[in-house]
């Protein structure tokens, strides 16, 4: 048992990654509600919205993690095939160790919702909502993969809760944007999903893991993968394009003058995983995974740019 193992189990960069959605929702949402996207950095922890991103980040980042733990638990057979190196097929943690600390997360993490509520504007539905996403991610963790597309969808829309978590808070009115962010994020996401399915292939059958992959061959697992990666690329320009055409919400463009930054690299990476796994699904899988979640990551950066 090392402390290594007890971080890495939680899957820290994806979980990083995920807490983004959380930060997103909360600033859109303010930009919305105030009128104005200027935050003063220097004062930020001084004002209610600086500790509701904090408090909301811990709270998806605990969850999200107790979610990870429980998916290795569930995936040790797999993982002794696919990934042996992980902590619990290595040996590094025990099944025992891996159940109590998803306990501590799981406990963690709905204690940073209860402290949330009196900055909420939902009140006491934050913890509500913070509830019912953790058992959502356990839920999925633990039977999720086995039940195919559904559970890809599952964990999908896990992966994209935070933006709704982090918009109710501030406001119980969610901005449209942030449905397209939600349906951008998740459809990547589920992209990527079909793509690891091709890429575990081997791993999952011992597990009798129903992926798209499995269950209706890897070409028609790649055609998918694609058809959700280009729903993704559409989900980046659609703001872009919304604003062009003069559109608003309570007088606001939908997104900030930043947008563009990254729009374009993320917009290219996405593209570029929906053609790498349809020219050839078996070889180009991982690249096509990796091309994904660059391309995500660098997707939430850009909506995040947007509310500034």
């Amino acid at each position: 048992m090392s402390l290594k193992a007890f971080i890495t189990i939680t899957r820290p960069g994806n979980t990083f990654v995920g807490a983004l959605t959380v930060i997103i929702g909360v600033l859109t949402s303010y930009r919305f509600t105030t009128g104005t996207g200027y935050f003063d950095l220097t004062h930020l922890f001084t004002t209610p919205l600086g500790w509701i991103l904090l408090l909301a980040s811990i709270t998806y980042l605990c969850i999200a993690a107790a979610g990870n733990v429980v998916n290795d638990i569930y995936d040790l057979e797999i993982d002794k095939v696919n990934r042996p190196t992980r902590p619990l097929p290595s040996g590094e943690m025990s099944i025992r160790q891996a159940k109590v600390w998803t306990v501590i997360l799981v406990f963690f993490g709905l204690l940073f919702s209860f402290f949330t509520i009196s900055l909420s504007a939902v009140e006491v539905w934050t913890l509500a909502i913070a509830a019912l996403f953790c058992l959502v991610g356990l839920l999925y963790a633990a039977k999720g993969k086995v039940m195919g597309l559904l559970g890809n969808f599952a964990v999908s829309v896990s992966f994209a809760f935070g933006l709704f978590y982090g918009a109710l808070i501030t406001s119980p009115l969610i901005p449209p944007v942030i449905w397209i962010y939600f349906i951008t994020a998740a459809s990547v996401l589920q992209g990527r999903e079909a793509i690891k399915g091709i890429e575990d292939i081997e791993g999952d059958e011992l597990r009798d893991v129903q992926t798209l992959a499995r269950k209706y061959g890897v070409r028609t697992a790649a055609r998918i993968a694609a058809v959700f990666n280009v729903i993704g690329v559409s989900g980046f320009l659609l703001p872009y394009l919304v604003n062009w055409v003069g559109w608003t919400w309570f007088g606001l463009p939908w997104t900030g003058p930043l947008y563009i930054i990254l729009l374009v690299p993320g917009t290219i990476c996405v593209a570029a995983s929906a053609i790498l796994i349809l020219r050839n699904p078996r070889k180009n899988a991982s690249r096509a995974s990796l091309a994904d979640k660059l391309g995500a990551f660098l997707g939430l950066i850009n909506f995040i740019f947007a509310a500034l």
